[in-house]
């Protein structure tokens, strides 16, 4: 009997000895975390839209994809020495790069030229390569690109990291610094410089992309209609469309009560959520009097207000300016045309 113990016993070792080593692999396997998805995305081509986060004398901040790019611009320059400023003209304009500028007054005077690039959701993300280019005449000074990683709005290191960029304006430097997991980078130089390629390397999923809406209504439902209302992306065009409706005619589209186009169709850039009004009006009336006497004139009356013009057919087909006097009387155009005078049409033409 002790055999078939015996190996009962073995059985029972080798399955417990299985079981556990089973549940080692399990262990293993679940603390092996998945590979994380990564996300190249590399800078500047002409695909790519960018809309205007916020903008002000010193600096302009844009949003391109996922990423906020915050430039420093002169915009107390003048033209003229004493002059109201105007602004420097920009030489690298987007999707060419982005350009910073170094202020010639105001309280940045002194403080170079600046380009901060984070996340629009401030999660971190790898600074893999840029190409920075020189905008002024250095004469072949010594200079160099600045770059500060930042985590939590504090400099990640004690000193930035420094780029040479010793040369003449136009200059172009190319780099690979691989910076690696912080949320923000401050690129820096003394005098004016682009950035004219960068790749940013992170693991977080995409942004949705920024839509805006746009709503179209009309001054009097039984004017007229509209169409083109709806949500769209960032920097798609949207054409909104007004069509009178019978015995009205359209005005022109507003926006807070100021005037946005004269156009039915009104197409723009979708850059912010907008709110438009579609204005119609009723169509004016050409009040036709008979003559007193049957040799007398005939009348004809107009709103003096409405900057319309009287047109003149013999066929109504072809149409002109009508060159009659036209005298002005209790708000009304008139004109008088003799009984005598046959074959002869009048339209008012909407300028």
């Amino acid at each position: 009997m002790k055999p078939y113990v015996r190996t009962g016993q073995c059985s029972v070792l080798f399955a417990a000895v299985a079981n556990r080593l089973l549940w080692v692999l399990a262990c293993i396997f679940q603390a092996v975390p998945a590979l994380a998805t990564t996300y190249t995305n590399v800078f500047f081509n002409a695909s790519q839209t960018m809309t205007v986060v916020s903008s002000s004398i010193n600096a302009v901040t844009i949003r391109s994809g996922d990423y906020w790019f915050t430039y420093s611009v002169d915009g107390y320059w003048s033209p003229s020495p004493g002059g109201p400023p105007t602004g420097r003209f920009f030489s690298v304009n987007w999707p060419t790069g982005v350009q910073a500028q170094a202020t010639t007054a105001g309280p940045l005077l002194g403080q170079g030229a600046n380009i901060t690039i984070k996340r629009a959701d401030g999660k971190k993300f790898d600074l893999k390569s840029f190409t920075g280019k020189i905008l002024l005449n250095t004469a072949g000074a010594g200079a160099a690109f600045e770059i500060m990683p930042l985590l939590n709005g504090e400099d990640a290191l004690p000193d930035p990291l420094l780029f040479d960029c010793t040369g003449y304006g136009g200059a172009s430097f190319s780099y690979t610094p691989s910076l690696v997991n912080y949320d923000t980078y401050k690129i820096h130089m003394w005098g004016d410089f682009a950035l004219t390629a960068l790749t940013l390397i992170d693991t977080n999923p995409p942004l949705p992309p920024i839509t805006f809406d746009i709503t179209a209504t009309t001054s009097s439902a039984s004017a007229g209609t509209v169409s083109g209302a709806g949500t769209y992306d960032s920097n798609a065009p949207c054409t909104l469309t007004a069509t009178a409706g019978p015995g009205y005619y359209f005005v022109n589209w507003t926006e807070g009560a100021v005037e946005m186009s004269t156009l039915a169709d009104y197409t723009f850039d979708v850059t912010a959520s907008r709110s438009l009004v579609a204005n119609f009006a009723p169509l004016p009336v050409l009040d036709v009097s008979p003559p007193a006497v049957p040799s007398g004139d005939f009348q004809f009356a107009w709103p003096s207000s409405l900057n319309w013009t009287l047109e003149e057919s013999i066929d109504l087909i072809h149409w002109a300016p009508s060159t009659r006097t036209i005298t002005v009387n209790g708000g009304q155009n008139q004109i008088s045309v003799p009984s005598s005078e046959g074959g002869c049409f009048f339209r008012l033409a909407r300028p």
